[in-house]
């Protein structure tokens, strides 16, 4: 149920647990570990520009909003294009759902070599900026009157969205997990990563990572994913040359 090679230099995975956010920390981290690259078909036409989507928890479009961004910002996803969520953000009242990268135009900033095992520094670089990245993706902002709920769940969001979003139409999903091998497919399925995937079968099994680290180890450059579940518990994901070669959890 998610678009491989989504290996896009501007994806951002950003998980802001802000302490005003009613959703809990398990249910923010459970959401965006499910849902960052998962396809779904638009239902409405959405707007470039910053404001995307007004969407209630009744399931009520602010069409009358929807219409103005259009017409000033132009149309960047029309009905039936399938599209990716790229970052989603939690607020006190609200969850925005950014697709396809947003629908602005961004610059984005390489991913830093960070602190290593026990807090002695393995290296670091100084960022670079990328190209720019030029939008051709949307938003979706779901408000609730009150706060957003504590134990909300993926299932429970998709129904939220069901108005801008379709769920059951989806390209790439079926042939990208076909057409791993047995033992990969199976993996995916079960959301677990396998020593010998490569980095975007990972992200099919287990999404975005929570953090990029690299170091050199015996002259070799590993690059380390880092997923954080329930709790204190993680999972560390190394690659050599984009292969999974160690798998740790703790």
């Amino acid at each position: 149920m998610i678009r491989r090679g989504i290996g896009l230099a501007f994806l951002c995975l950003s998980i802001p647990l802000a302490t005003l956010a009613q959703a809990s920390e398990s249910a923010q981290t459970e959401i965006v570990r499910k849902l960052i690259a998962e396809e779904a078909a638009a239902r409405v036409d959405m707007p470039f520009g910053g404001e995307g989507v007004q969407l209630s928890d009744t399931g009520v479009i602010n069409e009358t909003e929807l219409k103005k961004q259009i017409q000033k910002n132009g149309r960047s996803v029309e009905t039936g294009r399938v599209v990716a969520f790229t970052k989603i953000e939690f607020s006190e009242k609200s969850i925005e759902l950014e697709l396809d990268g947003g629908g602005k135009d961004k610059k984005s900033l390489m991913d830093h070599i960070q602190v290593g095992v026990g807090g002695a520094p393995v290296g670091s670089n100084n960022p670079q900026p990328s190209n720019a990245h030029k939008a051709n993706g949307s938003k979706i902002t779901l408000n609730f009157p009150k706060k957003v709920p504590a134990d909300i769940t993926v299932e429970q969001l998709a129904q939220y969205l069901a108005p801008v979003l379709d769920f059951t139409k989806r390209n790439l999903t079926s042939t990208g997990i076909e057409l791993l091998p047995p033992e990969f497919r199976e993996a995916v399925l079960a959301k677990e990563a396998r020593i010998g995937m490569d980095q975007d079968t990972v992200t099919l099994a287990l999404g975005r990572p929570n953090r990029k680290t690299t170091e050199i180890v015996n002259g070799v450059e590993q690059e380390q994913w880092q997923y954080d579940g329930r709790g204190l518990r993680k999972t560390f994901v190394v690659f050599e040359n984009s292969i999974v070669v160690k798998i740790m959890e703790y």
